[in-house]
């Protein structure tokens, strides 16, 4: 007889309804907490380094932006960071600004994407909603300053293919500032527990209100409302 108190293996994938690419996951989990996780990632090859050799230098970052359709300024800035450490090419101060601000707002959006994804996938469909919609007007400012809401074919090797726009920097500022009520409110409902606390009924409110019975039944005044008004069975269960 298996050992009741012995952590469980769940397998995720790596072909499911829910995922995005065939990604396999095999969570050791004791109880409802996650302990150890392996993750298997190796399940397509989609064969970049032999299409990057019929490429020039400065269409390859292009091409490696396809790697993943959320993270795409993450795959060009490193291949473009390989290639200029390797010929020992220092890129402008302010390119690598922009390269780092686009960074960021990448990150931004992607993580968001993800948190909501995770909520839609364990049936917690507000934290989607909410992720989601605060994830567009971050796509929003990735647009205006790139041209593109994802694929911003922004990183060269040298530096960056144009400046940001000057005139769309107010708009991101309002962007952002906004964002950050937003991702708190979001983490909140992400890492507080939805449970505890959100039951507590005084027992003149129980009263007043009109409770239905199911509530009422929890009343440590009245007592289990099928005991103290048994049903016409008589209350045996």
């Amino acid at each position: 007889m298996a050992d009741p108190s012995a952590p469980s293996v769940i397998e995720i994938g790596p072909f499911h309804p829910l995922l995005e690419e065939p990604v396999g996951f095999s969570l050791t989990v004791e109880g409802e907490r996650v302990v150890a996780i392996e993750a298997r990632m190796d399940y397509i090859h989609k064969g970049l380094e032999r299409l990057a050799q019929e490429r020039t230098y400065d269409m390859v970052p292009i091409l490696l932006e396809r790697i993943c359709g959320i993270c795409s300024v993450t795959h060009s800035v490193c291949f473009c960071h390989a290639v200029e450490d390797l010929l020992g090419v220092a890129i402008p101060p302010r390119a690598a600004y922009v390269r780092t601000i686009l960074g960021e707002i990448e990150r931004l959006h992607s993580h968001l994407l993800w948190v909501g994804l995770a909520g839609h996938f364990i049936g917690y469909n507000t934290v989607f909603m909410w992720a989601w919609k605060y994830r567009e007007p971050v796509c929003d400012l990735f647009e205006m300053l790139t041209g593109h809401r994802q694929n911003s074919a922004m990183p060269l090797v040298g530096g960056v293919r144009r400046d940001l726009p000057v005139e769309h920097f107010p708009a991101a500022r309002r962007i952002l500032d906004e964002l950050e009520g937003q991702v708190e409110r979001l983490t909140a409902a992400v890492l507080d527990d939805p449970v505890a606390g959100g039951a507590l009924l005084a027992l003149e409110d129980d009263r007043a209100q009109r409770v239905a019975p199911d509530v009422h039944g929890a009343d440590a005044h009245g007592g289990e409302t099928l005991r103290v008004r048994p049903s016409r069975s008589g209350g045996d269960r």
